[in-house]
């Protein structure tokens, strides 16, 4: 099956960087036509139970040149204010009324520097793999490849770092949510300062911390280069996240010598936790490492739809992109993570068809329609064969079946790791390393390639027992 590149219908009346197509019943797939010809695929669901839209990263927020003097060159207004076809010509997310859960498959240049615009308002949410926490955390601007592209890096606070398979419910909790009296509420718009374009959620600027916490705070925390946190004494290293100060009340009588000794404060106890019905979202976290340390997948359960970010995709007819494997990403670990989505895309199929054997319409293929109406306004006409998973990456290919180009990546990765896919380029990458291209030649070719280090194919290659090619 060929990949099924996102040429997708543009607005008829507006003119956008962004173009979008419906999915399935509650998910958009969005290309950005970008300056760095990565072409991000973003999508985003409409929560069906919950006031919120998901998004799966944020592309790069920079339009091609072609698109420069579009109307809608950033993706918060191509969602509140675009029209979209598929949409009844209506926007995603009409002023915005929806709040926005971000979910970072990964924290490379292309699906984040559209970040900081979601944090206007203080109700975004940002989820992101815990498995990945330092590496996010530790230099932000090598790890997201924002130095090779000459942008500075974005400041936002991962406000949720998604355990594996944990299934997220909505309102996430936070870790500042119950430490008492002095935090902002939840519906407060946070204080921002120059050069820190706080995440949401209500994370204190440092600068309101009492001055003796501060000073415990900084001898832990490596000055800055940065002139602008050093002129407002924040003294943090770059790119760390403030989540080290959350412990801190921001009251000015906060009692540090009651705080250092474990003794009773002497400011009014917690307040008690409220007790917050949560919404079950359907969504499961996958921690994929391979591509990235923080890579992750995430599952919609109802739609039976996995989005795997920069972890794999066809070529496709247009950009034929290869999988790329930069110098901090591990091939080892990448072939593990894409068995394990390799179980659980099996594990789901089988599940659906034991539905659909049973009579149950959850196993059913409900993604074709008809003229007759359902609830939540959606026509589903029962197929007689079951559901069965859909994946969708962040580059190339989208909606494809996920057991089928699963089997394909493994059968391709394999031939590449025995030496039978020969190497059609070599080149010096900007991080100087010597980086190969694997691809196979004629017309029954797999349509999928690999660029990667050349030290990274040869630990797999060792790991594996392939350490001399054949051939």
């Amino acid at each position: 099956m060929a990949a099924r590149v996102s040429h997708v219908a543009k607005p008829s009346r507006s003119t956008t960087s962004f173009s979008t197509k419906r999915i399935n019943a509650t998910t958009f797939v969005i290309r950005e036509d970008d300056s760095f010809a990565e072409h991000p695929l973003i999508y985003a669901k409409l929560h069906p139970k919950a006031p919120v839209i998901v998004l799966s990263d944020t592309g790069s927020d920079e339009p091609s040149e072609e698109h420069k003097h579009d109307k809608y060159i950033h993706l918060r207004a191509h969602l509140e204010h675009c029209p979209i076809p598929d949409n009844d010509n209506h926007p995603l997310n009409p002023s915005g009324k929806l709040k926005y859960i971000i979910i970072c498959t990964h924290c490379h240049y292309d699906h984040t520097l559209g970040v900081p615009q979601f944090l206007r308002g203080g109700t975004t949410e940002i989820v992101a793999s815990a498995a990945g926490r330092d590496f996010i955390e530790t230099d932000l601007e090598d790890h997201g490849e924002f130095g090779n592209i000459g942008r500075p890096t974005p400041f936002y606070q991962v406000t949720k770092w998604a355990q594996a398979f944990e299934r997220l419910q909505y309102p996430f909790e936070h870790d500042w949510d119950a430490r008492g009296r002095g935090l902002p509420r939840a519906d407060e718009k946070p204080k921002m300062f120059p050069g820190m374009a706080m995440s949401t959620q209500g994370s204190p600027p440092f600068s309101v911390i009492p001055r003796r916490l501060r000073q415990a705070a900084m001898q832990q925390s490596p000055l800055s280069s940065n002139p602008s946190q050093k002129k407002f004494g924040t003294h943090l290293k770059r790119h760390q996240p403030l989540d080290a100060l959350h412990a801190a009340t921001l009251l000015d009588n906060f009692d540090f010598d009651a705080f250092l000794n474990n003794t009773t404060p002497s400011y009014p106890p917690p307040l008690p936790a409220q007790t917050v019905k949560k919404t079950d979202l359907g969504i499961t976290i996958i921690q994929t490492p391979g591509h990235t340390p923080d890579e992750l997948a995430w599952y919609d359960h109802d739609e039976m739809h996995l989005y795997v970010g920069d972890s794999f995709y066809r070529e496709g007819d247009e950009d034929e992109m290869p999988i790329i494997f930069p110098r901090y990403g591990n091939l080892i670990e990448w072939v593990f993570a894409m068995q394990k989505l390799a179980v659980f895309v099996r594990s789901e199929n089988a599940r659906a068809a034991a539905i659909a054997d049973d009579g149950g319409g959850e196993g059913e293929d409900q993604s074709e329609s008809s003229g007759e109406e359902e609830e939540d306004d959606w026509v589903h006409v029962p197929a007689s064969s079951p559901r069965r998973v859909k994946i969708s990456c962040a580059h190339q290919t989208y909606s494809v079946d996920g057991a089928e180009i699963l089997a394909e990546l493994e059968s391709f990765s394999f031939r590449v790791f025995k030496g039978d896919v020969p190497v059609v380029d070599t080149k010096k990458w900007h991080d100087g390393e010597t980086y190969d291209l694997w691809r196979e030649k004629g017309e029954k070719r797999t349509p999928m390639s690999i660029f990667c280090a050349r030290r990274l194919m040869e630990d797999a290659r060792r790991f594996f027992g392939h350490a001399e090619p054949s051939g």
